[in-house]
C-alpha cells in the first residue's frame, strides 16, 4: 500500500512538473537562433514558421528564449556577451571612449560554429537561463536536403510541445 502511495505521489509530481514546463514554454513568444553547426540555424529558422505562437528575431536582446545546439560554459559566456551587447546598444548614443571608434563599438561579434552540434537542440530562457525544451534529431550528413528534413523534425516536435499535443 505504501509503495502504491509513493508511486501515485511520484507520478503526480512528475505530471505537475510537465505542466509547469509547458506553462514556461507557452510564455515564449520570440526566439533568437544562435549560429549552429553547418548553418542548421538557417534551416531551422525556415521551418519554425509553422509555429504561429512564436516569432524568430535577429536581435537577441528582443528574444524571450535562445535556440542553441550546445550549452555549457561557452554558451553562458555568449549569453553574457549578448547581454553586454544589448547594454552597448543603449549606450551607443554616448560619445566613444578615447581611442575607440563608433564602428568598433558596434561591430558584431563573430561566432564560430566549427565543432558544434551533435544533434541535440535546446531552447533556453534568455533571462533565467533555464532549459525550457530540448530534443535530439541528428541529420545523416550536412547535405541540404538532410538538414532541411532534420530542421522539420525539430520544428514539428517543438510545435507539438507548444500546442500541448505531444505524441
Amino acid at each position: 500500500m505504501r509503495t502504491l502511495a509513493l508511486l501515485v505521489s511520484t507520478t503526480l509530481a512528475t505530471m505537475i512538473g510537465f505542466a509547469q514546463g509547458n506553462a514556461e514554454l507557452s510564455q515564449v513568444q520570440t526566439i533568437y537562433l544562435m549560429p549552429m553547426a553547418n548553418g542548421f540555424d538557417q534551416y531551422l529558422a525556415n521551418r519554425l514558421r509553422i509555429i504561429s505562437q512564436i516569432r524568430i528575431v535577429t536581435d537577441a536582446s528582443k528574444a524571450d528564449a535562445v535556440f542553441t545546439d550546445k550549452i555549457g560554459l561557452a554558451f553562458e559566456a555568449r549569453l553574457d556577451e549578448m547581454e553586454a551587447d544589448a547594454k552597448e546598444k543603449i549606450a551607443a548614443a554616448a560619445p566613444p571612449v578615447a581611442g575607440e571608434s563608433q564602428q568598433m563599438r558596434l561591430a558584431p561579434k563573430v561566432v564560430s560554429s566549427i565543432g558544434r552540434g551533435r544533434g541535440t537542440y535546446f531552447l533556453v530562457d534568455r533571462r533565467s537561463r533555464v532549459v525550457l525544451w530540448s530534443s535530439f534529431h541528428k541529420a545523416k550528413d550536412a547535405q541540404p536536403h538532410n538538414m532541411h528534413s532534420n530542421a522539420g523534425k525539430v520544428a514539428n516536435e517543438l510545435a507539438a510541445d507548444f500546442s500541448g499535443k505531444k505524441k
